[in-house]
């Protein structure tokens, strides 16, 4: 059978096709059928942003800066591919870079671009495993090994949390280079101030992951209440939580007014004033072998972001750790009390032990959740370890409302969903890279080169 021919007339044919389905009658369908209608558009989608890279990588090869005005940019009257592609696509700017991006890789015999070209990943997904693995030195082979890993996961992971998956891979691959990666962001830091027209001013302010461990704390502690986050039992905190979501100011206005009244109360260090007791702190979860020995890296709680051992041992110096002992299957040993609440150490270990809200598919950080006992306290559940959950307020809410039940089997938890729906109990994984680690490396035989960590792991049926 012969291969259909690529020209205009045979794009423009599809285009047509698609143009003539109707496009008023979303409205009137069944939920099923609109989620099939939402996939089929989602295919559609990838498909065009398939061409388009491809074009896009064809376009910037014929007007390589070598061709000088002879490319067919600057004959086009453009003097880059992407304002080309911007002035005639009419897309934004940013898609029409990452197009070019992409398709320069299927200019090149490379395992990513083979996937684009043959559409089992997309566009936006093969740009994050590009970002995500660029820099790792590490032997090539390897690198194609993880794309390939990555190109399967793709199917899984929307493209923002491909990314951070492919950053863990490429700190896996190439953990010697995590100093100086870490070193080059640090680099970047900055904040501008610009003085706009009618008076107002604007802060931009690039940090790196070791001060967003401070930053995105504050600014979680001022806004989650307003913006979904976590309630609170206590009742002062309850009832500041209540002060902040009834208050009449934006999301916005609160972030902008905690911070500056952060900056107004940093001369009498007055940390009970602001968002919450204590002085916020970077959480640093690093194995106590690798503290001892001097190798491996270091994980900031929350993001995940790898920091290099020798910043690990300046923060330890300067705050002291915390020592939590883990069983090989990531769980942290008991520390529950005869108490209806979850204290302020248990939920330390919660967020070592869950990494977030541990609900599939969520992304909360631990700052926005709540500990859940799988066991009713009021049927006699205990306020243990093994017996706690951090879930965001969302998912707390949806489990009690809805049916859902958690279990622990032999030291895995898993979702149940309500009776009657059949379908098999799902796998609960902690979102904690450190844990991952942690999982991984006490089913490693020693001197063995570390194996690229599946994540997530495939659904298990009970």
């Amino acid at each position: 059978m012969t291969a259909p021919t690529l020209d205009a007339p045979t794009l423009a044919a599809a285009v047509a096709v698609l143009r003539d389905v109707p496009r008023s009658s979303y409205g009137t369908v069944s939920d099923d059928a609109l989620l099939s209608l939402v996939e089929l558009a989602g295919e559609a989608r990838h498909l065009a942003d398939a061409h388009l890279a491809l074009a896009a990588g064809e376009l910037d090869r014929r007007s390589s800066h070598e061709l000088g005005a002879a490319g067919l940019a600057r004959r086009a009257g453009a003097r880059t591919p992407e304002e080309l592609l911007t002035r005639v696509t009419g897309a934004r700017g940013r898609d029409v870079v990452t197009a070019v991006r992409v398709g320069r890789l299927t200019q090149v015999d490379s395992v990513l671009g083979d996937a684009v070209l043959d559409g089992s990943v997309s566009v936006p997904a093969a740009d994050a495993i590009r970002a995500g693995l660029d820099g790792a030195a590490a032997d090539p082979r390897l690198v194609d090994e993880a794309t390939v890993l990555l190109c399967e996961e793709a199917s899984t992971l929307d493209p923002d949390r491909l990314l951070k998956r492919a950053r863990e891979v490429r700190d896996e691959l190439d953990e010697a280079g995590i100093a100086g990666r870490e070193a080059v962001l640090r680099g970047r830091r900055s904040i501008r101030r610009i003085d706009l027209r009618d008076g107002m001013k604007r802060i931009i302010w690039d940090y790196d992951p070791l001060t967003a461990g401070i930053v995105d704390e504050i600014y979680d502690r001022a806004t989650s209440p307003r913006r979904g986050g976590p309630r609170f039992v206590d009742s002062a905190a309850a009832a500041r939580a209540s002060r902040i979501a009834e208050d009449e100011r934006t999301v916005e206005q609160l972030a902008s007014d905690a911070f500056a009244e952060l900056l107004r109360q940093a001369a009498s260090l007055d940390s009970d004033v602001l968002v919450g007791r204590g002085t916020p702190a970077v959480r640093v979860i690093v194995p106590l072998d690798d503290l001892t020995s001097g190798s491996g890296h270091g994980l900031i709680e929350g993001s995940g972001e790898a920091i290099a051992l020798t910043t690990v041992e300046a923060l330890a110096c300067a705050h002291g750790t915390q020592k939590a002992s883990l069983d090989p299957d990531g769980r942290v040993l008991d520390l529950g009390r005869e108490q209806r609440l979850y204290s302020a150490r248990q939920r330390v270990a919660l967020a070592i032990r869950d990494g977030g809200c541990l609900w599939e598919g969520c992304d909360r950080p631990p700052s926005w959740t709540e500990a859940h006992h799988i066991d009713r306290w009021t049927d006699g559940g205990r306020t243990d370890l093994d017996r706690g959950v951090l879930l965001c307020r969302h998912h707390h809410l949806r489990l009690h409302n809805e049916g859902w039940v958690i279990r622990l089997r032999a030291g895995r938890y898993w979702l149940e969903l309500p009776s009657g729906t059949g379908r098999p109990p799902t796998l609960l994984v902690s979102k904690s890279r450190a844990i991952r680690e942690h999982v991984a490396r006490a089913g490693r035989s020693p001197g063995r080169r570390p194996a690229i960590t599946e994540h997530p792991p495939p659904k298990i049926r009970a």
